[in-house]
């Protein structure tokens, strides 16, 4: 385990800086100089509202605690098809972009109402809901416009892992997942509305992630076919694994998995979607032994 957690840390602390570089003071410097769009004039300083924006997305981009996963498993489907990590950094980063943005939405009075995020007060409770809800915003466009910057020289490509990325994020993914969420808080939910839900809300995400640097590595249809399906069978097994790690008998959490199907059943449940991982990407070699440890540890949890 130590050998991949040095790993996953090394890949994220690669898109931490990436994204510190993107959302930097100096980038917003750029903004004043060139004029904030091409039919604009320069502004002779940051107007104070853009100046409280830009904050507003660093301090949750660049937040201490983050892990970054979602980025490092792109990098592993790059280096799994023989590209070096780089190529998908950027792409890993827009992914974390949108994932950053559903934290600080979902943290809001409306959703979850939280206080606290990694140890820290949430965005609303240090900038107010109005720049939250504008910070969210401004980090899913800003992701889009990340990876068509980056890879607008392939765009068949480009369009690919944009189409891949969209669909996760929008309602046939993570917003649709939050919508059935939401309703789960008040009416019972049965086993494969969870798994719906799970596949939308969370999974969604791992799995463009991991297709959306498929495609950026020109994979086969095959091989784009085999990842997504070791992606959104890893998104439910990760799922499975923090409900039951979670999970207190006294205290049963509805729409949890250990809940609707007994623990027994949940862990026979992980086993077999951890078996679906490996043998998606069965044949990709020893470059791919990362992504299968990935699923190995993560049922390890377990014991």
């Amino acid at each position: 385990m130590s050998a991949l957690q040095d790993t996953l840390d090394a890949k994220a602390a690669v898109v931490t800086r990436f994204l510190e570089r993107y959302f930097s003071d100096r980038l917003a410097l750029q903004a004043v100089n060139k004029g904030i769009q091409p039919d604009m004039k320069a502004l002779p300083a940051l107007p104070p509202g853009l100046e409280t924006l830009l904050r507003c997305i660093r301090y949750s981009t660049l937040q201490e605690g983050g892990k970054r996963f979602r980025p490092a498993l792109a990098m592993m489907t790059a280096e799994a098809l023989g590209f070096s990590s780089d190529r998908v950094l950027a792409f890993g980063a827009a992914v974390e972009c949108v994932h950053t943005y559903s934290l600080v939405h979902d943290d809001l009075p409306p959703m979850d109402d939280d206080d606290f995020r990694r140890g820290q007060p949430t965005n609303h409770r240090v900038f107010g809901e109005a720049f939250a809800i504008l910070g969210g915003d401004g980090l899913l466009s800003e992701a889009f416009r990340m990876i068509a910057g980056h890879y607008r020289a392939e765009p068949v490509a480009c369009v690919q892992a944009i189409e891949e990325l969209s669909l996760a994020a929008g309602p046939c993914g993570m917003v649709g997942g939050q919508a059935i969420d939401l309703r789960s808080k008040t009416e019972d939910i049965q086993f494969d509305e969870l798994q719906v839900m799970h596949r939308m809300k969370t999974g969604a995400l791992i799995r463009a992630s991991a297709v959306g640097a498929a495609h950026l590595c020109f994979a086969t249809p095959g091989q784009v076919a085999q990842i997504r399906e070791y992606a959104s069978s890893l998104g439910l097994a990760f799922q499975v694994t923090d409900d039951l790690l979670d999970y207190d008998p006294e205290k049963p959490e509805p729409g949890s998995y250990p809940t609707l199907l007994g623990v027994d059943q949940a862990k026979s449940h992980l086993a077999t979607l951890t078996e679906r991982c490996l043998s998606a990407i069965e044949s990709w070699g020893s470059r791919a032994e990362p992504l299968r440890e990935l699923a190995r540890y993560n049922r390890s949890r377990m014991r």
